[in-house]
């Protein structure tokens, strides 16, 4: 029982920490990528000390919050879309050979982001960007994105070299 409301307290500060996070990047229009990205690093001890089951039940919750708290919609798309999840899909992505990995990996994130922008400049806002700038937009998002990727084994080191005695160890 100690066990287990000990998780609930970590997930509910986890959770917390996340929608603070969040709307603090939207607050200081940190960007649409950095905060979401942020976000799915705090969740990688989660899932590694707990199984995905509670990384993603708690990217859940951190999205349907943000949904209802925090009031940059294509921030919290990211976020809901890509960066929450994709640290525990990570894992399993590491098995291939590097360059189908690669390419596995960027072919997932650029169709993520697409869809994402396309449904935000296409419904929600229909701003008129010219292809020229979306297309350097995206070729930072893939630069950004590759850094989060090489940025995530670094944050697992980290998360569990100083975080023993929050998960009980």
């Amino acid at each position: 029982m100690k066990q287990q409301s000990r998780r609930m307290a970590v997930c509910g500060i986890t959770a917390a920490l996340g929608v603070v996070l969040m709307v603090l990047g939207a607050i200081l229009e940190l960007g649409m990528y950095v905060c979401p990205m942020f976000v799915g690093l705090c969740l990688i001890p989660i899932g590694k000390e707990w199984g995905i089951k509670y990384h993603l039940m708690l990217w859940a919750a951190i999205g349907l919050l943000c949904l209802m708290l925090v009031s940059n919609l294509e921030q919290n798309l990211m976020f809901i879309g890509f960066f929450g999840w994709y640290p525990a899909l990570r894992p399993r992505l590491q098995h291939l050979p590097s360059l189908p990995r690669l390419i596995v990996k960027l072919l997932l994130f650029n169709c993520i982001v697409i869809a994402i922008e396309a449904l935000i400049m296409l419904v929600l806002v229909p701003e008129v960007m010219g292809a020229v700038f979306t297309l350097i937009l995206l070729a930072l998002g893939n630069v950004t994105f590759l850094l989060y990727d090489f940025a995530i084994p670094r944050f697992e080191w980290l998360a569990k070299k100083h975080l023993k005695k929050i998960f009980g160890q």
